[in-house]
């Protein structure tokens, strides 16, 4: 990986410090120069591809051209994109001030039920938005959801965009067949390589994160990729109420039909299950519960 500190991009960002590193680049901090304000930006970096450098440019520009069509609160917004002279694309971004919710959840183990459902309500927003541009995320988790704080209000936003794709046009860059996504969190279309899903794939992620963010573990069991592969295209997912029988009710019938195995038994859309969580917030007082996060995500499958 290049050491990218003092680079200036478009005569307007100066690269100034490495934040991270992903599968198929690095993110960094710049400073727009003229407005003396911080952003981010991601580099596609050609040496981690190998093989397979051109669907991950694909990918790279994929995931700029769907920023760019969703403008939402809930959505990390996309400020431009550019090329290096060396012809190696970037995108720079907003720079959020915050935690993942993967590292959230591997401090404290779980979420109040209060902020649970904020979170979760906050991002069913942001998916409307993204359904409504056509798109379908493919990896809701919670090492793709930040949770920003701005001014004393917390603002989840959903990250990378890397596996999205239109629902509608069928447009994939994998081999028919595999599964995309991240076992665990994969709903179970999507676990057996389906690749006729639609919004209600993210909608069942999102069910397993809010799952997950009240109970400190996940609806599957596994240890090994496949094992949580097998898992979510085969069996029933854990009903909530096995960790927490606090939460019977409304909270819990809503978690479940997030995780309904059948497409056609779980929310019409993203704004039915944002509704429902509405409702269920309004009915559910408890306490805060802490324990270890149990079965942290793993690395994307693709």
């Amino acid at each position: 990986m290049l050491d990218r500190g003092g680079t200036v991009l478009a005569g307007r960002y100066r690269v100034c410090e490495l934040l991270g590193v992903g599968a198929m680049g690095s993110v960094w901090i710049a400073e727009q120069i003229v407005l003396r304000r911080k952003v981010v930006v991601k580099f596609h970096e050609e040496s981690f591809a190998g093989a397979s450098g051109k669907t991950a440019v694909a990918r790279f520009m994929r995931e700029a051209r769907t920023l760019s069509s969703v403008r939402h609160r809930n959505v990390t917004e996309l400020y431009e994109v550019g090329r290096t002279p060396s012809g190696e694309p970037y995108l720079i971004l907003e720079l959020l001030e915050g935690e993942t919710l993967a590292r959230r959840l591997t401090r404290d183990g779980t979420m109040s039920v209060a902020e649970a459902l904020h979170v979760a309500i906050e991002l069913s927003r942001g998916l409307e938005a993204v359904h409504a541009a056509g798109v379908l995320h493919r990896d809701i988790k919670p090492e793709n959801i930040f949770l920003h704080e701005r001014e004393g209000e917390l603002i989840p936003k959903l990250l990378d965009f890397g596996l999205a794709r239109p629902i509608t046009t069928g447009e994939r860059l994998t081999w028919s067949g595999s599964a995309v996504g991240t076992p665990g969190y994969m709903a179970p279309e999507q676990a057996r390589g389906r690749t006729d899903l639609d919004g209600k794939a993210d909608l069942f992620s999102l069910g397993v994160t809010l799952y997950e963010m009240l109970s400190g573990e996940l609806p599957f069991r596994g240890e090994t990729m496949s094992e949580l592969l097998h898992a979510a295209a085969s069996e029933d997912p854990i009903p909530l109420t096995v960790s927490r029988p606090d939460l019977a009710g409304p909270l819990a019938d809503a978690v479940q039909t997030a995780l309904a195995r059948l497409p056609s038994e779980r929310f019409a859309d993203a704004r039915a299950m944002r509704l429902a969580l509405a409702a269920a917030r309004s009915s559910v007082t408890s306490p805060v519960r802490t324990r270890a996060r149990r079965n942290a995500s793993t690395p994307p499958y693709r």
